[in-house]
Formats: structure tokens, sequence, C-alpha cells
């Protein structure tokens, strides 16, 4: 599932400064072809992070949502990101 949470100020390159983060509970590959399938920078992708995200502007995160991302709180997201690690460890 593809879970994106509310933007929140964090000094983002972009007008406003804040952002929020996409992912996924299951898998790099489903991540990446929502993004794709959206339209997200690719340079906007965090591979090295904990838990692979994309930081989205404002505008994306409305874009994620009209294209079915599931709108979380912060402690969804976490329980997503917890998803992740135990369904991808090494």
């Amino acid at each position: 599932m593809i879970l994106v949470d509310r933007c929140r100020p964090c000094g983002a390159p972009w007008p406003g400064g804040v952002a929020c983060h996409l992912i996924s509970d299951d898998t790099e590959v489903e991540l990446l072809e929502f993004a794709a399938a959206i339209g997200v920078p690719m340079w906007w992708y965090q591979a090295r992070a904990s838990v692979p995200h994309f930081d989205l502007s404002p505008r994306w995160r409305a874009k994620a949502l009209a294209a079915g991302a599931r709108d979380v709180e912060r402690i969804e997201l976490v329980e997503g990101m917890r998803r992740w690690r135990l369904k991808n460890r090494p």
C-alpha cells in the first residue's frame, strides 16, 4: 500500500518549505512504480534512508492522493515503515 503523511515545515527547497513523505509499506518496486505513474521527479527519491521514500511538496501530495495513496497520520506512516522493514530485511 502507498502511504502519504501530512506536510510539515522542514526547510524543503520549494515555496513554503514544507514536505511530506511518500512510502510503500510493501516493496521498493511498488513505490517506484507509483511515483513514476504520477510523474514524481526521481531526484526526490531517498533510496538510502532507513525506508526508501520520496519527499513531496503539497502539490505532489495532492497528486499522490488523487492517484490512490492513503492519507495517514505520522503514527500510521511509522507503522507502515515498520511493515516495510519487516518484509525487506536482508
